[in-house]
């Protein structure tokens, strides 16, 4: 199993605010990507986010990086970090 860690920043209380595009928006493009296992979104008070998505290969995770890198992002969103990780034990 594979995992892709992907931090952003922005506007603190517009990243606080975009709860309803992630669910409306990015969550359904991330639940039909392949080999999917899990996803989590997180954010803290300063507007930084850190995501972890667990695919099953590592093609699909390496494909999800390609994506996320080339993804559009609200104006108010900077792509930081972008890793794959393969994950040791999983729960």
């Amino acid at each position: 199993m594979f995992a892709v860690v992907v931090e952003e920043s922005g506007q603190a209380e517009q990243v606080r605010g975009s709860r309803d595009h992630v669910e409306a928006n990015v969550v359904p493009q991330v639940r039909n990507a392949p080999g999917i296992v899990s996803a989590t979104f997180t954010t803290d008070e300063g507007g930084r986010t850190l995501n972890l998505f667990l695919f099953q290969t590592e093609d699909a995770a390496q494909m999800a990086v390609e994506w996320i890198r080339g993804a559009p992002r609200p104006p108010f969103m900077r792509l930081e970090t972008v890793e794959l990780r393969e994950v040791l034990a999983h729960f």
